[in-house]
């Protein structure tokens, strides 16, 4: 007599995209509450064809020193799963991936990541050689109220 024993497994997929600015924590969430240590979950970083491991958290214990480039910015949260990085910068944006193990049932999360670069305000200086006699009073009132909104701005946001 033959014995067979089967497993099933269910196999779960979900994704998400998420923009984030340069130096700001990336907060990745995979929606679980309450890992035990029967429950596991491993964070993966794909970006141009190459793939590494950033965090696990495997019976309880929690790993993160896998790669070099998120060294000591890298935190796996035991009970949620959470994953944040701080400090994130342009050549983070990528895929990450977390596969989570609970309960006979695999979960694969998926967050697209776009890190993007701080954009520097804006200055305008307006000399006063760049406004000559010729233009009309029209151009010169165009001015003054475009001076006038852009201090007025200025000051109502110190």
């Amino acid at each position: 007599m033959w014995l067979f024993i089967m497993f099933f497994i269910t196999v779960k997929v979900g994704s998400s995209e998420i923009k984030v600015q340069e130096g700001d924590v990336l907060n990745l969430h995979p929606r679980f509450e309450d890992f035990n240590k029967d429950h596991q979950i491993l964070w993966t970083f794909s970006n141009d064809n190459q793939s590494s491991r950033i965090a696990q958290l495997y019976h309880g214990n929690i790993y993160t020193h896998y790669e070099n480039r998120f060294s000591g910015r890298v935190q796996l949260n035991e009970r949620t799963g959470d994953l944040n990085i701080s400090n994130i910068s342009t050549d983070d944006s990528g895929l990450y991936e977390a596969l989570i193990v609970l309960n006979k049932q695999i979960t694969k999360i998926k967050f697209k990541v776009d890190a993007f670069a701080r954009v520097s305000v804006p200055v305008i200086i307006i000399s006063s050689s760049l406004v000559s006699v010729h233009q009309s009073p029209a151009f010169l009132s165009l001015c003054l109220q475009v001076l006038l909104y852009c201090n007025i701005k200025e000051l109502c946001s110190l």
